[in-house]
C-alpha cells in the first residue's frame, strides 16, 4: 500500500517547521536584540526591564527557534528515509500525533493539522498493510 500522502505531509511539517524556526530566530530572537523594528525610548525601556527580570530572552526565543529547525529537519529525513510502502508504522504514527499535541501547545496550527493528519494516515494504514501480508 502506497504510503506516498504520508511522505508529503510529513514532508510538508518538516519544511514548515524549519521555515517557522528561522522565522522566530530572525523576527522575534535578532529582531528584538538588534531593534529591527525601530525603537523608541518606551520600547526600550520595557526590553531592558524584560532583560533584567527574565534573562536574555534572545538566547530563549533563539533555543526555540533551534528546537522548531531540529524538528524540521528530523521529519525531513523520516519523510524522505524511513517512511516507506507496505510497511507497518506505528511508533512513526504515534510520534506525529505527539508532535501534533505538542504544536496546539505553542499555537503552531499548521503543523497541528498536518501532524494529527500524517499520524492518522500512518495508523489507519496500517490493519489494511497487516491484512494484506497475512493474506500474500
Amino acid at each position: 500500500m502506497s504510503r506516498k500522502n504520508e511522505r508529503y505531509l510529513v514532508l510538508i511539517m518538516g519544511m514548515w517547521q524549519i521555515i517557522d524556526g528561522l522565522i522566530t530566530i530572525v523576527f522575534y530572537g535578532l529582531g528584538n536584540q538588534l531593534n529591527l523594528f525601530g525603537f523608541n525610548s518606551s520600547n526600550l525601556t520595557y526590553l531592558k526591564q524584560l532583560d533584567a527580570n527574565y534573562g536574555n530572552i534572545f538566547l530563549f526565543v533563539s533555543s526555540f527557534g533551534v528546537i522548531l529547525i531540529g524538528l524540521g529537519i528530523v521529519n525531513v529525513l523520516l519523510s524522505k528515509k524511513y517512511i516507506k510502502d507496505d510497511q507497518i508504522h506505528l511508533k512513526m504514527g504515534i510520534y506525529m500525533m505527539i508532535q501534533g499535541v505538542l504544536s496546539y501547545f505553542i499555537l503552531d496550527f499548521i503543523s497541528l493539522i498536518l501532524g494529527m493528519t500524517a499520524g492518522v494516515l500512518l495508523i489507519a494504514k496500517n490493519k489494511s498493510i497487516r491484512l494484506k501480508k497475512n493474506l500474500a
